[in-house]
């Protein structure tokens, strides 16, 4: 079984794909691109000239790939193990949900769904047909990360007194301007559902803790478009800690920031990555503990764990890749795509009824419904 090469179809050619096209044919990665599918047509030949592959690499996997307009019958002809989804975020829900009836397991960017209950409906079908959902919440899978989780998990860190998660991810009016759908309520939303999900998702995994209820305020400061481009937010996980959240696109593009925070009765911990340079401080007991985790990643995963920051998605494929042929669950599921989808929309809808609001929602809500949201100046 470790030997078997398993089939990938790609739904999608947009900037995100690239990573997914990287990863998918990376040397040893046991998965083969067979098919691409992209509503616009010659999508695949434009990507391709962004992916940093060898010439003799792109003609083979031109020669070897079949292109499609309709992903629909791609899933019918192709038959894939695994199905990749890069598409817009307002399509996610449909096309996961043709993947997994189609026999697919499916690789699936953020977010879920741009509503709850259908987050929820995807979940159920994943564990009705016993597909695996790995999805593109690419902190999971930096280096120490999975160590950190379990030794919070376990106690090392004593009760947690809270958490926090800044994004800073700066994005100029180009970025929103380059396609329709970017920066709508019905198909994207704003700061919180685009760029903080990933660390909403890991800051409530690394406390070890599910959102029980959210407040938050939103701003839309510097940015023309529907959707927020400041968002502030605390998150009350079911163990009694409590969670910030600051997500901004606001920002000066060339000082991207994610950064996380911990902190315990035993210990804490700061980790995260600015202008694309990693760092972390951990502590315990009041003793340095970077040189112990560092020595962690590479007796597990090797020094290609420390490299994992320069594509993650390698490692959501080898994982999924694993969960897969192994039947078990991949480090970031279904689950999480579920819970963080739910508490963005939780943090949307407090924003949106300023009030606080629990989790699980009461009543279902999509990002769509803030589209009567009024910005204050």
């Amino acid at each position: 079984m470790a030997g078997k090469m398993l089939r990938v179809a790609l739904i999608g050619c947009g900037r995100i794909a690239v990573k997914h096209i990287m990863a998918i044919t990376k040397k040893n990665s046991g998965l083969l691109l067979c098919a691409v599918s992209d509503r616009t047509s010659g999508a695949f030949d434009r990507l391709f000239d962004f992916c940093k592959l060898s010439g003799k690499t792109k003609n083979q996997i031109r020669n070897t790939v079949n292109t499609y307009t309709d992903y629909q019958q791609m899933l019918q002809k192709e038959k894939p193990d695994i199905t990749s989804i890069t598409a817009p975020s307002g399509l996610h829900y449909s096309m996961a949900k043709a993947a997994m009836l189609s026999g697919s397991h499916i690789l699936l960017e953020k977010p879920m769904s741009m509503k709850a209950s259908q987050a929820k409906e995807l979940f159920d079908l994943s564990e009705q047909k016993n597909r695996r959902i790995a999805m593109g919440h690419i902190f999971r899978y930096f280096p120490f990360v999975k160590n950190l989780q379990k030794d919070v998990a376990a106690g090392r860190f004593g009760k947690i007194s809270h958490g926090s998660a800044i994004v800073r991810w700066g994005h100029d009016q180009a970025y929103y301007d380059q396609t329709a759908w970017r920066g709508t309520w019905k198909n994207d939303g704003g700061v919180l559902m685009n760029q903080c999900i990933h660390a909403i998702d890991l800051i409530c995994w690394l406390m070890n803790g599910q959102a029980t209820a959210a407040n938050a305020m939103l701003g839309k400061r510097f940015h023309h478009m529907e959707a927020e481009d400041i968002a502030l937010g605390i998150l009350k996980l079911d163990n009694g800690a409590l969670c910030q959240i600051e997500g901004t696109t606001n920002s000066p593009s060339r000082e991207h920031e994610a950064s996380f925070y911990l902190l315990g009765e035993k210990g804490a911990f700061r980790m995260g990555i600015r202008r694309g340079k990693p760092y972390f401080d951990i502590r315990i007991n009041g003793k340095k503990k970077n040189f112990e985790y560092a020595m962690k990643e590479i007796r597990s995963r090797g020094l290609s764990g420390l490299r994992s920051l320069t594509n993650p998605h390698a490692a959501i494929y080898a994982d999924l890749r694993d969960a897969v042929l192994n039947q078990k669950s991949p480090i970031a599921d279904a689950r999480s795509g579920m819970t963080s989808v739910e508490s963005v929309l939780a943090l949307y809808l407090s924003a949106k009824e300023k009030r606080q609001i629990e989790i699980p929602l009461a009543t279902d809500f999509s990002s769509q419904e803030m589209s009567e949201y009024i910005f204050g100046e």
